[in-house]
């Protein structure tokens, strides 16, 4: 006897048969996501031997900043053969050779190594495979929009020390930045309207700038309400004599319940006016790899994000999928108005509740699972097929070009710079001479005296990017970018497990109060919209009354830590555009996968990152994704995965 009333059906030799089945069935889930056709833009063969627009850093480098051909031919051929042995005799890292390339700055900093660069190879079980889904051909350095990328992270590294309010205000520096980013043909020929889903952005005033793509994103101030705000507590003291006591916070606290801990919404800030990478001699170094990281200087008190200096030191020590997860708890503590999508199995029921199914392990763990895939997709896209140069090169080939254009020997790079340089305002770069011309600028990392074989770069004409790192962009391509891959797919896995419309199909409002819940239940208590003070203190209250989403507000958080990447100086706003998509896109294929794997009807729904309403759903063995845009018209699956493919 058993002991037991029963065993569950299916069970042992059945149990391992469907298991095995529904696995074969989940995989042919890949076969309707279409084609990828991942194309780069072929500057890579276009400048000769200079490899000038690709990504080479921490290989070596002549003293004009370009790298060794032979060196950057080898490390191609190692990388796409997955030639693990040939890869360990590159000249990189432990092996970069400091006789032949010595360092032209004061220090005994090691050499960085490239980063993970094989990762693209790994494969997966569940989800599109990391070849399966691509991203356009990046811009080209001659280009309208590549001038406007530019232009951009350049006046982000100018407006670095502003308050997001303030900019959003119109400061006299901001709004005289607005109006000359305006006048560029990239951001002057674009559409009145909200450009959702087009990488052509309007500039009209300084409210517009640095914003997303997204509506969300471009409403209410820019720091997304989950970078802020923490949960309500309820005041309650407890009976006279009682060892209990409730803990009493509010929303503009900043705390996010965490369990029995709290999530500190401050984050440690860098002190303002510090910059790197400013003279050609540290540049250069960082190139060659020189390991600059570390020489971070902060402020003595946390404070809530106020400054693209802030937003940038947060992304560059988060633990990339952070901001989601604080996001996930704040909506897991907040009560019923961020409850779990009505096509949940558990979500109505009567009898049960969603925890490992459904329920917050669940969507936590998943918020974990999609990172590392979604890492994987890009690290793919950026090392085996675009090999991107970050913005600290293009600046620094446009110096090159100003001051010493004998130095730039390939005719078609020359047109390319010469083409660049005329279409970047001179206001900006006169800006940008004047801030990296400070004494204070100078001195960041000093030079060993080593430099008289160097370019001589003139204050006036010096346009290399002020950096918020003191090492500059990372050890990896610019092109797509892992933190705005990581976000669309993060951001897609909160979309989908949480509620996001009301009954009439409209978006959840934020803030969320009372009735305006999924099903109208009661209130979560906001009644306000905060952004940080500059102090570490409780949070501002917003001027104005902005009509924010739960949704929007999603989509903002997305924007705001991939963009916080361009304010650093380490990407351009096509590495976030087309990022965010291919992150999405990764989260839909896993979200369909494990529908496939229930054995009740289950459904979820949300407004992608142009509009469309996505909507997964699975039973017993099946799954499928349907699209529509935002006109009404459904969209072929199959394409919709493969809308950035090329």
């Amino acid at each position: 006897m058993s002991g037991v009333l029963g065993t569950p059906v299916p069970d042992r030799s059945p149990r391992a048969a469907d298991a095995r089945d529904q696995r074969t069935r989940a995989s042919a889930l890949a076969d309707g996501r279409g084609t990828p056709r991942a194309t780069a833009n072929g500057e890579e063969l276009l400048f000769g031997d200079t490899f000038a627009a690709n990504y080479h850093k921490a290989l070596p480098h002549d003293p004009n900043g370009f790298v060794q051909p032979a060196a950057y031919r080898d490390f191609v051929d190692a990388l796409l053969d997955q030639d693990h042995r040939r890869f360990e005799g590159l000249p990189v890292g432990d092996n970069f050779p400091e006789a032949a390339y010595p360092r032209r700055t004061a220090g005994t900093e090691g050499r960085r190594k490239l980063t993970s660069p094989f990762t693209g190879h790994v494969f997966d079980l569940q989800g599109a495979d990391a070849g399966a889904l691509a991203v356009d051909a990046a811009p080209p350095l001659a280009s309208d929009e590549f001038a406007a990328e530019l232009a951009e992270v350049y006046a982000m590294a100018l407006l670095r020390d502003e308050t997001f309010e303030a900019i959003s205000a119109g400061s006299a520096r901001a709004t005289a930045l607005a109006t000359t980013l305006s006048q560029m043909p990239w951001f002057d020929g674009a559409s009145p309207s909200e450009p959702i889903g087009s990488r052509r952005r309007r500039i009209d005033g300084p409210a517009d700038l640095f914003r997303g793509s997204t509506r969300g994103s471009q409403r209410g101030p820019w720091v997304s309400q989950f970078l802020l705000v923490g949960n309500k507590g309820p005041n309650v003291s407890g009976a006279s004599g009682s060892k209990c006591r409730r803990v009493d916070l509010d929303v503009d606290d900043g705390y996010v319940f965490y369990g029995t801990q709290f999530i500190d919404q401050r984050s440690a800030s860098a002190e303002p006016g510090v910059d790197w990478l400013q003279t050609w001699a540290s540049w250069l170094d960082a190139q060659n790899g020189v390991q600059f990281g570390g020489k971070d200087v902060f402020q003595a008190r946390r404070r809530f994000l106020t400054t693209p200096r802030d937003a940038a030191t947060y992304v560059h020590f988060d633990a990339l999928y952070q901001a989601y997860h604080v996001a996930c708890n704040l909506m897991l503590a907040g009560g019923a108005p961020f409850g779990f999508d009505r096509g949940m199995p558990e979500t109505l029921s009567r009898t049960r509740s969603a925890f490992a199914s459904y329920g917050g392990p669940h969507v936590l763990a998943l918020l974990a699972e999609v990172s590392s895939r979604a890492l994987k997709l890009v690290w793919r896209q950026k090392w085996m097929h675009h090999r991107r140069l970050r913005p600290e090169v293009a600046a620094a080939l446009l110096t090159l070009h100003e001051n010493v254009p004998t130095a730039i020997e390939d005719p078609a790079l020359a047109a390319a710079l010469t083409a660049l340089r005329d279409k970047i305002p001179s206001t900006i770069l006169a800006d940008v001479a004047a801030l990296n011309a400070t004494p204070d600028a100078k001195g960041r990392i000093p030079s060993n005296g080593a430099t008289t074989d160097l370019p001589a770069i003139s204050d006036a004409e010096n346009y290399l990017l002020p950096m918020a790192f003191p090492e500059g962009s990372p050890t990896h391509p610019a092109y797509g970018a892992g933190h705005a891959t990581v976000a669309g797919a993060c951001v897609t896995v909160l979309k989908a497990f949480f509620e996001m419309y009301d009954d009439d199909g409209e978006e959840l409002p934020w803030p969320l109060m009372a009735g305006s819940g999924p099903r109208g239940e009661g209130a979560y208590g906001f009644g306000q919209v905060y952004v940080g003070n500059g102090q570490a203190s409780q949070l501002k209250a917003a001027a104005g009354s902005p009509a924010l989403t739960v949704q929007g507000e999603l989509d903002k958080l997305a924007a705001n830590i991939s963009v916080a990447r361009n304010m650093a100086g380490v990407h351009y706003y096509t590495d976030y555009f087309a990022s965010v998509r291919h992150g999405e896109r990764l989260t839909v294929s896993i979200l369909e996968d494990q529908a496939a794997l229930y054995n009740e009807p289950m459904s979820m729904s949300f407004t992608s990152f142009d509009g469309d309403r996505v909507r997964v759903r699975g039973h017993g063995g099946t799954a499928s994704v349907s699209v529509v845009d935002r006109d009404g018209h459904a969209v072929d699956v199959a394409d919709w995965y493969q809308r950035y493919g090329g």
